[in-house]
């Protein structure tokens, strides 16, 4: 008998249950935003573009938008959401309103996703978004120093 363990592929990938592993996500997205990697810089590029459903949280005081079907999973990369992508059909939403509350959606927080996609240099589809303000333990909206 061998005491090697099979390690077996994740057939789905784990859905994030507190508002940490949604700040663990959103940093791996912002750093492959700022990523020198083409691959990983065009696969946040075409998350965000593609964007319907987006957490709306600040860096360095600056709205930024990062996509809900990317943030849902815990721990999550550009390797696993690409095999994910194929399998998983789920809707995340749920999840999300679990862990911080309520989508909306008004004129001005569009106009705002707008303006941060075109700080990108990103053209975004003309797409009905909703949004879910992540917030920090005081309640205040959260604002990553970077």
């Amino acid at each position: 008998m061998s005491n090697q363990k099979l390690i077996l592929p994740k057939e789905t990938m784990e859905f994030i249950n507190k508002r940490q592993d949604l700040i663990d996500n959103i940093l791996t997205i912002e750093a492959y935003l700022k990523s020198k990697k083409k691959e990983e810089k065009e696969f946040a590029q075409d998350l965000v573009r593609k964007g319907k459903s987006l957490c709306v949280y600040k860096i360095n005081g600056e709205n930024h938008f990062a996509p809900i079907r990317f943030l849902a999973y815990k721990n999550n990369s550009l390797k696993d959401h690409l095999a994910n992508e194929e399998k998983d059909g789920r809707d995340p939403n749920p999840v999300i309103t679990k862990v911080v509350g309520n989508p909306f959606h008004h004129d001005t927080i569009d106009q705002k996703f707008i303006d941060y996609a075109a700080s990108l240099d990103l053209e975004v589809h003309d797409n009905k978004r909703n949004y879910w303000r992540i917030k920090d333990e005081r309640g205040k909206n959260l604002d990553i120093k970077l």
